[in-house]
């Protein structure tokens, strides 16, 4: 499990981090990376219980980007980076260190698309949610058909997600043809931000309470879900062939293996 987020991504989780690795461990899986939303908060502590739980852990983060820092646009694309080894752990961490200064920050921390294009591959590149500038970039005022290029390019892998909702099953269908197109694989994310139905309620609480909406979200399910439950909702929302479903499950599998 690469793309979770927990109590640590403010306002956007009720969800402590060792419920997450104990269901990890329940469900017979090997490893975990914590992307919360701009930081790494508490990823000490993190991998620490992760490792006395049997459990890899993966250095991650789901930052922000912006096109540019000229003016104050609060654009703040998606992505995942996750540190490949040691060289790219302390990238990832100067990268978000950076992300917070004056220059960059407004509203959230963020860096920009050339600061991305120039990370090194010591860093693993997903391109994250609907969020994502592969899924919005193209909608904004000032696109450019070059630097989309150039982000379709970049990534190591393109995620899909198996929620139930037209704009994501576009969404998957684009990334399906891109990923024909320039060779890039697809790999499996369900951006899970609650254990359970509980927790699930206890975020919408939370989120009603801190004046919080995102539309059309009740068409998700953010919960933890097992291997055979990600298949079944893949399979139901049918935007990817079934044998592509599995191969993009695989690459989560392949991603963590290629982490030191």
């Amino acid at each position: 499990v690469y793309h979770l987020h927990t109590e640590n991504s403010l306002l956007d989780s009720c969800t402590n981090y060792k419920l997450y690795v104990d269901k990890a461990v329940e469900l017979g899986q090997t490893a975990i990376a914590f992307c919360e939303h701009g930081n790494t908060y508490n990823w000490i502590d993190k991998k620490m219980y992760a490792n006395k739980m049997g459990l890899k852990y993966i250095h991650a983060c789901e930052v922000y980007l912006t096109a540019t820092l000229d003016e104050k646009v609060r654009d703040n694309y998606h992505t995942i980076l996750i540190a490949k080894n040691h060289e790219g752990f302390k990238e990832l961490n100067t990268l978000i260190d950076l992300s917070t200064q004056e220059s960059h920050f407004y509203y959230k921390p963020r860096i920009t698309f050339e600061e991305f294009f120039n990370i090194s591959n010591n860093i693993i590149k997903i391109s994250a949610c609907l969020a994502s500038p592969l899924s919005r970039y193209p909608q904004s005022e000032n696109a450019s058909p070059e630097i989309y290029e150039k982000l379709l390019k970049s990534y190591d892998y393109y995620e899909i997600q198996p929620h139930n909702n037209a704009d994501q099953i576009k969404y998957n269908s684009m990334l399906l043809m891109a990923s024909q197109r320039y060779n890039i694989p697809l790999i499996a994310g369900t951006d899970t931000h609650s254990l359970d139905a509980y927790k699930a309620e206890c975020r919408s609480i939370l989120q009603k309470a801190k004046k919080i909406a995102y539309s059309d979200e009740d068409t998700f399910d953010l919960t933890y879900h097992s291997y055979d439950e990600v298949v079944e909702m893949f399979k139901q929302q049918a935007a990817v062939p079934i044998d592509l479903i599995y191969e993009a499950l695989e690459n989560t599998n392949r991603m963590a293996e290629s982490v030191e």
